[in-house]
């Protein structure tokens, strides 16, 4: 996507912006502009090369991309540089220019001040509060960033840059709060209109290397014994929530179960997402992504991804995170037998059952909270609570068993699993129903294999 041979392209373009600076000592500032203005019109050059007739971009502006991006623009400063025999105030050994070049990229890419937090893996979260108020979480610890953009004017310019970067804009009228997703990663950023302290901006990144199963057992996420009744659960093609509170690491954790299980089934799985984060390993996987253009007529929503693939033959659904009318979507695929894993917030698993039917009634609101009640209980399996726990970390801290009790016309919630957080124990509760394991016995899960999880044994993946 980069490799088009501009050596020739450059000179003439350096020849063109060649002006009376050329060889003269400036300042930093002043130099990160020059260097700016000779990569915007070499921008140009590379826009054309790299759009469609119609304007459109061919190329998917994903973390890989990103990457190349870096590494091409850290040569094209470099050249810069030389060429026109910038000297920068300050800047008097290989060392400085090594960092003063890292500025540069990192200005002319629209990260600026960010580029450190955004370059490092233990960054999950970038918090702009104003431009001279930046947060960080790192490693799971909420951080006061050391950087700070140079004005108020300097944090809009970047902001705007991401924002036209996803092809989308920011103002002060329709479009004074912008989601957008650029490189793989969510953003959100705010006007002064709402906003009253200045320009925000919100980063929430998603890594390139996805943690293992493996790597989530090591870090004690859930014990062996939970994680072997996962494991039968998918094999079994049971109805799964997975939940909890935002920054639960949920869509981490679910993301690697489903690496580490539905590979080794041969199953087809379709994943549908309002934005793509799972990205998942399984070879026979069709992914869907829902669209927003403005205009209804031309939106697909997460609730028709899940209508349209119950049409293209899965074994597994796997909705990235229900927040409306999707939940009566992800309903009609459980009754309908398709096993369904999905996400949502929620801290416990009564709260998931109480939002579920809301959204659900959001889509039939004429059928009456009883009658969803029973379709939404009877469809759910199971419910997984993922909290981080200060002190302690990651952890399920509980598996309930969902089913709909007719004699009392209401959803049944049994507990299996808790962590006892005094103890810092995982306990098991309950036994799961002979109804659930017939369930599962019906789609390939073996006597043998309940038999081991019911008396406890040890247990293989």
């Amino acid at each position: 996507m980069f490799d088009i041979d501009t050596k020739s392209m450059r000179k003439e373009i350096l020849e063109k912006t060649n002006r009376s600076k050329v060889g003269l000592l400036l300042e930093k500032e002043e130099a990160i502009e020059e260097i700016r203005n000779i990569l915007a019109e070499e921008d140009k050059e590379t826009l054309g090369n790299n759009e469609n007739k119609d304007g459109s971009s061919i190329v998917v502006k994903d973390k890989k991309y990103l990457r190349e991006r870096i590494e091409k623009r850290r040569e094209q400063v470099t050249e810069a540089i030389n060429l026109k025999n910038i000297k920068v105030k300050g800047v008097d050994t290989k060392e400085a220019m090594a960092d003063f070049i890292t500025e540069v990229v990192a200005e002319t890419i629209n990260y600026s001040v960010l580029y450190d937090a955004f370059m490092n893996p233990g960054v999950t979260d970038i918090y702009v509060v104003s431009y001279d108020r930046i947060f960080i979480e790192e490693n799971g610890e909420n951080k006061k960033y050391p950087k700070k953009f140079r004005s108020e004017k300097h944090l809009e310019d970047i902001i705007r840059n991401l924002v036209t970067e996803a092809g989308k804009v920011i103002d002060g009228g329709e479009h004074k709060k912008v989601d957008f997703e650029l490189y793989g990663d969510r953003y959100c950023a705010t006007h002064p209109n709402v906003s009253p302290n200045g320009y925000s901006l919100t980063i929430r990144k998603h890594s390139d290397d996805h943690i293992t199963f493996e790597q989530l057992m090591k870090q004690n996420l859930m014990s062996e014994e939970m994680a072997y009744l996962t494991g039968l659960a998918i094999k079994g093609e049971r109805n799964i929530i997975y939940a909890g509170i935002t920054g639960s690491g949920k869509t981490t954790s679910i993301r690697a179960f489903l690496d580490h299980f539905v590979p080794k089934l041969n199953k087809r799985m379709l994943v549908c997402e309002d934005t793509q984060e799972l990205f998942p390993k399984n070879d026979h996987t069709l992914e869907l992504v829902s669209t927003v253009t403005g205009n209804p007529k031309n939106d697909i929503t997460l609730q028709q991804l899940v209508y349209t693939s119950l049409r293209l033959k899965p074994k597994y659904i796997v909705i990235g995170e229900v927040r409306a009318e999707e939940a009566q979507a992800a309903s009609e695929a459980m009754e309908t037998g398709h096993s369904t894993i999905l996400t949502m917030h929620g801290g416990r698993a009564i709260n998931c059952i109480n939002r579920f039917v809301t959204k659900f009634l959001t889509a039939m609101p004429n059928l009456g909270i009883e009658v969803v009640e029973r379709i939404v209980g009877s469809s759910i399996d199971y419910i997984y609570i993922q909290d981080n726990v200060p002190g302690i970390g990651r952890r399920v801290t509980e598996i309930s068993e969902i089913s709909y009790d007719f004699e009392k016309r209401c959803v049944d919630v049994k507990p299996i699993y808790k962590f006892d957080i005094k103890t810092r124990k995982f306990v098991r509760l309950n036994d799961i129903s002979e109804e659930k394991i017939e369930m599962m016995l019906r789609r390939g899960v073996t006597s043998e294999e309940i038999d081991k999880w019911l008396k406890g044994e040890d247990k293989d993946d």
